[in-house]
């Protein structure tokens, strides 16, 4: 059974690819990789030479075959689902297709951070970028035996949450790995939250302001449920601001 990768540049295929491999005991190919060595030319350049249908048909050529060796992960290009032909072979039975899906605002932090400008980034405005992604997604989901949101984890995370759920993979396994990625940014959030406590901490030291304003907590827990009304119960409003306050007062004590 050979494991193919696909989803949106910057999703983290070639990483996740490359330890799952390590993991299960396979081969890693990188599609991309495999077109540089075949054209002798890197990607950027070779697509701006030769325009994106004539990659198309070459990277569909590579696709086939380099899933003649068996046993083998392989990361795929962000558009590899955009050719008939290689939909077909990620249709095939022997081939078992994993979607590491990610944010839009994810990707594009990514990409921007990356040493390489993508082709396509160079080529479209934000607004058509974004239409790109949206428009991709829908291919990805109909082409995946198993879908993996990928956002704030780690690729052992990626990995782990993979070998768990390929082996009979369902819908459900594909919610719950959306609500993984929720949570953990979430507590990324929280962490966030507590750095700026400490900033405050500091300014209340500076003025001698006291560490508790009740005023201000009673405020902001109106506006709260005003903004989340008929969302969350105000129970569940007054039930997160109590924790982060409560941690929030202990942070800031111990500071000042």
């Amino acid at each position: 059974m050979n494991i193919l990768l696909i989803g949106f540049m910057g999703a983290g295929k070639t990483t996740v690819g490359q330890e799952l491999a390590h993991d299960l005991g396979k081969h890693f190919i990188d599609l991309d990789q495999a077109i540089v060595e075949h054209v002798g030319q890197r990607i950027p350049a070779f697509f701006s030479q030769v325009g994106e249908p004539t990659f198309r048909e070459i990277e569909a050529k590579m696709l086939a075959k380099v899933l003649e060796q068996p046993d083998t992960v392989i990361s795929t290009g962000g558009g590899v689902i955009e050719t008939q032909s290689c939909m077909d072979l990620m249709s095939r039975p022997d081939v078992f297709t994993i979607w590491l899906n990610s944010d839009f605002s994810t990707v594009t932090e990514r990409l921007l951070m990356a040493d390489d400008m993508r082709p396509l980034m160079q080529q479209h405005s934000l607004a058509s970028f974004f239409k790109l992604w949206q428009n991709r997604q829908v291919k990805y989901a109909r082409m995946a035996d198993l879908m993996i949101t990928t956002d704030s984890k780690t690729p052992n995370e990626i990995v782990d949450e993979i070998t768990r759920h390929m082996d009979e993979p369902t819908v459900l396994d594909m919610v719950r790995s959306q609500i993984d990625s929720v949570d953990r940014q979430i507590l990324q959030a929280m962490v966030t939250r507590m750095a700026l406590v400490d900033e405050v901490a500091g300014i209340k030291a500076n003025h001698k302001l006291a560490v508790v304003q009740p005023g201000r907590m009673l405020a902001m827990r109106e506006r709260l449920q005003k903004r989340f009304k008929n969302i969350l119960s105000d129970q569940v409003v007054a039930d997160y601001l109590n924790l982060m306050t409560t941690t929030a007062i202990q942070r800031e004590e111990a500071q000042i």
